[in-house]
């Protein structure tokens, strides 16, 4: 009987087939994340994702804070961040890089900075859930950073980014976010020999037990893309 209970506890650990697997992914995946990634990254991704299985649905959350993942029904969070509580279950997607950047209206009016340094004489537009005070930057490899402040803070990075396309300041900036304005010359990225640091894309979800088809496959091409827009 004590093997009978054992063999039971390790089936139920295993994923099941159902008639989902066979057919393909269908059903509901709710997504939580940034405004940012919804309608600027993942885009692509979720057309495509829709096209290939037409028996599954998106929904989006769309939120620059944590989230209780059972509270809201979300099956899958995807957060930027340089850690993840231990105690979610999280795979990572990708990596995040980012741009320091203005305007040419800013830059005529307040001068260009030179060097990191710099940066605390300017008016520096900030992102208040990585918190506001201090930009990491790597020179030739070696660390550095700058205690920076300005009068405009947000929660939401297309927030920072509509303040700055309006010659408010200098804004950090993830660089899928910024790369078409920097190509039309609406924003000049600054000091280019300083990387900024880089933040971590995690898929966080609750369970891995019993996970839908509809959801391993998302996280399987979120991986694979991310790489592929990171090449």
């Amino acid at each position: 009987m004590q093997h009978c209970r054992q063999l039971l506890s390790i089936a139920d650990c295993l994923p099941t087939l159902s008639d989902s697997d066979l057919s393909g992914p269908r059903g509901l995946v709710r997504i939580s994340c940034s405004q940012y990634l919804a309608q600027d990254v993942l885009a692509p991704l979720i057309k495509q994702y829709l096209q290939d299985y037409p028996q599954t649905s998106v929904d989006f959350h769309i939120s620059g804070e944590v989230v209780d993942l059972v509270a809201e029904r979300i099956d899958l969070a995807i957060r930027i961040s340089q850690e993840i509580d231990p105690n979610l279950i999280a795979r990572p997607l990708g990596i995040c890089r980012s741009v320091i950047c203005a305007t040419p209206a800013y830059l005529k009016a307040h001068g260009t900075p030179v060097t990191l340094q710099d940066l605390s004489q300017h008016n520096c537009l900030t992102y208040s859930y990585f918190g506001n005070s201090l930009w990491s930057c790597s020179l030739n490899g070696e660390p550095c950073s700058v205690a920076v402040r300005g009068n405009f803070s947000a929660n939401d990075s297309m927030v920072v980014l509509g303040a700055a396309l309006n010659d408010v300041g200098i804004a950090l900036q993830p660089s899928h976010a910024v790369t078409e304005h920097i190509r039309s010359g609406r924003l000049i990225q600054l000091l280019p020999e300083y990387e900024p640091q880089t933040l971590n894309i995690y898929g966080v979800y609750h369970s891995r037990k019993h996970q839908p088809a509809a959801l391993r496959v998302m996280l399987d091409r979120l991986v694979a893309y991310f790489a592929e827009r990171d090449d």
